[in-house]
């Protein structure tokens, strides 16, 4: 996997989610989200998720994993994360 590429999927794809309203981050609590996107000729599977860190304070962690869906990053996808304040 080129985690360049894959590290760059998964900013950009935090970045819109995070841009987006609240609603769509609450909804990550109870369902992921999936995508395929190609890029220079591979495919890669996005997941999109979120928990809660601190329930009662109301901050959660969103999480999106990318892998080209090859053996050892199916395993071991690259990801990035934030913290956000419900």
């Amino acid at each position: 996997m080129d985690k360049k590429i894959a590290g760059q999927i998964a900013e950009e794809k935090l970045k819109e989610i995070l841009s987006s309203d609240k609603s769509r981050i609450a909804n990550l609590l109870s369902e992921s989200e999936h995508e395929f996107l190609t890029k220079e000729g591979i495919e890669y599977q996005l997941k999109a998720w979120a928990f809660y860190e601190d329930k009662e304070e109301k901050i959660m962690r969103v999480l999106v994993d990318v892998d080209d869906q090859k053996f050892w990053s199916t395993f071991m996808p690259l990801g990035r994360n934030e913290l956000v304040k419900e």
